[in-house]
């Protein structure tokens, strides 16, 4: 039977890949629709065909499933931020731990994988402590401030609604928006060379109620646009609310040109230089390009797991890799003797630095390097390594340089359960078992699953 591009078919959902999308049969040939969930009946034109598998788009929903609600957002179908709004949080947490068995079984050559369940996330909305939105434009060429549409590079939803972040951060996104119009200042248009807006970025302390405003801008100016950002500062400034406070304001200007490292210079306009969150405890200090973990309240428990599983050993010297601000590594120093972070950012480095210091903690330290360089060259040795990659994990060189420190235990943490999986295979090669591993959901209404992994020899 041929099948076309663009041809419209029936298909009835029955479960979910791990990107969010619902899965049909068109005889035997599996589709992958975006925004479908298992129990409904949908129309769908087809993107992509391929030999083992299709792609399609939704057309509309001839029949939803039982399970689907309204959902919470009027943009969730369109910008791609929520992709599983429409679908209850219980029903998200079970279709989570399933993906990460099914990454597990099927990458991983590991049957019955040892997951627990999910540990939810008391706040479902609201929860995110960062939110980048772009300037550019939609698809008449309006001007817009929101995010991506899927699947297309450079046109953008113009939201004035948006339920992960807080409701603070929707107030400074409009205004900015009714700003930026009244002074005629132009999103950026990279073909052309014109424009110069790009992203604006809000960061909030959620345990502080600290908030840090970011207006990411390219290198070509306009006439008169630093004396015009006075009166933006003073905007922002007096956009009060009841518990929280605009207490930083940059201006980074983003300079790319091809063939030429990308350069971002970040000019410091009102108040701190850095936001103050706090986890328990510990307060940490927050760049605005530095990493930390998007939902607070659930990296507590993130940690709380990760300090429970270094903790059933006696641990001398710990190994923190790709150790960014140093949060995990802080949070396990008072509990063992040493701990050792590497970090390839060194305005991350810096300000780990300054966070061990202003809590305290001197048995840490912290290295600026390419973990994949900088590890071998260590000369401690570690009774365990802590790893907290990128999405992209881990490569066979790390690796067996861990394995040339031999701790008997390892934990990683990660974002992606497929490349998780797939080191693991990787490390059972030099003696490491997986003994348990922990979903943690840090991103609720989204496919994305948090996991920590705990290997031993």
């Amino acid at each position: 039977m041929q099948l076309k591009k663009g041809q419209v078919v029936e298909l009835d959902i029955v479960t979910l890949a791990f990107e969010g999308a619902g899965i049909g049969s068109y005889h035997g040939l599996k589709v992958f629709v975006m925004g479908t969930m298992p129990g409904d009946k949908v129309e769908a034109s087809f993107t992509k065909i391929k030999k083992s598998f299709a792609e399609a788009k939704l057309v509309r929903i001839i029949e939803p499933s039982k399970n689907r609600i309204k959902e919470k957002c009027k943009y969730a179908s369109q910008c791609g931020g929520c992709q599983l709004q429409f679908m209850p949080y219980e029903m998200q947490v079970k279709m989570k731990k399933q993906h990460v068995i099914d990454a597990f079984e099927r990458i991983g050559n590991l049957k019955s994988p040892p997951v627990k369940d999910v540990i939810a996330c008391d706040e479902d909305f609201y929860y995110r402590n960062k939110m980048e939105f772009s300037f550019g434009y939609d698809e008449n060429m309006e001007e817009a401030l929101g995010f991506h549409v899927p699947g297309r590079r450079y046109d953008i939803i113009d939201i004035d609604e948006c339920y992960l972040q807080s409701e603070y951060t929707v107030f400074i996104l409009n205004e900015v928006r009714k700003f930026v119009r009244a002074q005629g200042w132009k999103p950026r248009k990279a073909a052309e060379d014109e424009g110069f807006l790009r992203s604006l970025y809000v960061r909030e302390g959620k345990e502080t109620g600290e908030v840090m405003v970011n207006l990411m801008t390219a290198g070509n100016e306009p006439e008169n646009f630093r004396a015009e950002l006075q009166k933006f500062v003073e905007m922002l400034v007096g956009l009060k609310h009841k518990d929280k406070k605009i207490v930083s304001i940059y201006w980074s200007k983003k300079i790319a040109k091809r063939g030429v490292p990308t350069q971002i210079k970040e000019y410091l306009l009102y108040g701190k230089k850095a936001l103050l969150e706090q986890i328990e405890d510990l307060k940490f200090e927050i760049m605005p390009q530095s990493f930390f973990q998007v939902n607070t309240l659930q990296a507590k428990v993130l940690y709380d797991k990760v300090k429970e599983y270094a903790l059933r050993d006696r641990q001398t010297t710990v190994f923190d890799l790709f150790c960014g601000t140093g949060t995990i590594g802080l949070y396990l120093a008072r509990h063992v003797d040493s701990v050792l972070g590497i970090e390839l950012n060194s305005d991350s480095c810096r300000i780990a630095r300054e966070n061990a210091q202003k809590n305290g903690i001197f048995n840490i330290d912290f290295y600026t390097g390419d973990v994949g360089k900088l590890l071998g060259t260590m000369r401690s040795r570690p009774s365990l390594i802590v790893v907290d990659p990128p999405r992209a994990g881990l490569n066979k060189r790390i690796i067996s340089d861990i394995n040339r420190f031999a701790p008997n235990q390892l934990i990683y943490v990660s974002c992606n359960p497929s490349t998780l999986a797939r080191d693991c295979e990787w490390l059972k090669e030099y003696g490491y078992s997986v003994k348990e591993i922990q979903p943690v959901d840090m991103f609720p209404q989204t496919f994305h699953i948090e996991n920590i992994c705990l290997l031993e020899k």
